[in-house]
C-alpha cells in the first residue's frame, strides 16, 4: 500500500514581497521615517524602488561626526542626489556642511536649484573653514518660503528689491550681513514674520552697529549676543545697539552682554518677557 503523501510535501514556497505592491504615495511616507541617504539606499532593491525616494518631499543633507582627515563631505552626496530629485514641491531642505566640505566647491549651487521649485522651509548651516558665502538672491525673493534659518558661514547679502511674503519664522545664527542695510531691508521683506530668533557672533564683526527689530506683525522675538564668563570686553563689543519697534509682540526674550545700548518700544500686548542686558560701564 502506498503510503500516504504529505499534503505539504513538494509544495513551492511563495514568497510575498507586500512593501513594494503598496502605492508610491504609502512608500514615501515610509522613507520619509528614515534618513536621506537610507531612502536613497533603497533605489538600489529593485526597478519598482528605484525612483520613489526621488519624490520625497523632505530632504536633510548633515554631515557626519567624523572629523579624521579621511572623512568625506556629505557634499558628494548632495551633489549627486539632487541632480536625480524630481519632487514638484519640496517641504523642507536641510543642509549642514562642516569642516570636511572642501572650500571649492559651490555650496549654494543647489539651493539655488531647490529654489526653482516651491520650498516651504529651508535650513542651512556652513561651518566649512572659508569666508562666509552669499546665498542666491533668488532666496530672497522666494513667494513660498515660510521657515528660513540660516546659521555659521553665511553672508546675508539683500538684494532690491526684495520680497518673502509667505515667511513666517526666521532664524539667523552667527551670520555676517554686508552692511547695515542689508539686514533692515531682509525684515522689512517680510509682512508676515511672526518669530524672529537672532544670535549675534561674539568673535566676528557682523558688520551691524544698529541692529533694529522693526517689523509689525512680529509676535515672538528672541535676541542672543552674550559673552562667555571670563572674557574681556573691548572697544569694538561694546559700539553695538539694539532698536526693538514692534507693537505686537507678546514674548520678549533678550540676552546682550556686547551692547552700548538697548531701546524698546511700548510694546501692549507683551504677556511673558526676559531681559538680561550688561552694559560695559566705561563704554561712550
Amino acid at each position: 500500500m502506498a503510503e500516504a503523501e504529505h499534503p505539504r510535501k513538494n509544495q513551492k514556497r511563495v514568497c510575498e514581497n507586500r512593501i513594494s505592491s503598496l502605492c508610491d504615495d504609502l512608500l514615501i511616507q515610509i522613507l520619509l521615517l528614515v534618513p536621506t541617504k537610507d531612502a536613497v539606499a533603497t533605489s538600489f532593491l529593485s526597478k519598482r524602488w528605484r525612483f520613489v525616494w526621488t519624490m520625497l518631499p523632505r530632504l536633510e543633507y548633515k554631515e557626519t561626526n567624523d572629523s579624521g582627515a579621511e572623512s568625506k563631505s556629505v557634499w558628494w552626496f548632495l551633489d549627486e542626489s539632487m541632480r536625480q530629485h524630481k519632487a514638484p514641491l519640496l517641504e523642507r531642505l536641510s543642509i549642514q556642511l562642516g569642516p570636511q566640505c572642501s572650500v571649492d566647491v559651490n555650496v549654494v549651487k543647489w539651493v539655488a536649484k531647490a529654489l526653482d521649485r516651491p520650498v516651504r522651509r529651508l535650513d542651512f548651516q556652513l561651518l566649512w573653514n572659508s569666508e562666509p558665502t552669499r546665498m542666491p538672491q533668488s532666496l530672497y525673493t522666494c513667494k513660498n518660503l515660510a521657515r528660513l534659518t540660516l546659521s555659521s558661514k553665511i553672508l546675508v547679502d539683500v538684494p532690491s528689491p526684495v520680497s518673502l511674503p509667505s515667511l513666517t519664522h526666521l532664524n539667523l545664527h552667527h551670520v555676517v550681513y554686508k552692511d547695515e542695510d542689508s539686514q533692515v531691508r531682509l525684515l522689512s521683506s517680510c509682512p508676515v514674520l511672526k518669530c524672529l530668533r537672532v544670535t549675534r557672533p561674539r568673535d566676528v564683526d557682523d558688520n551691524v552697529r544698529k541692529f533694529s527689530v522693526k517689523v509689525p506683525s512680529l509676535l515672538r522675538l528672541s535676541y542672543m549676543h552674550p559673552i562667555f564668563q571670563g572674557e574681556d570686553y573691548t572697544e569694538d563689543d561694546t559700539a553695538r545697539s539694539l532698536v526693538v519697534d514692534t507693537p505686537d509682540l507678546v514674548y520678549l526674550e533678550i540676552i546682550d552682554s556686547m551692547g552700548d545700548s538697548c531701546s524698546i518700544e511700548y510694546m501692549p500686548l507683551l504677556v511673558k518677557a526676559s531681559i538680561d542686558v550688561h552694559f560695559n560701564p566705561d563704554a561712550n
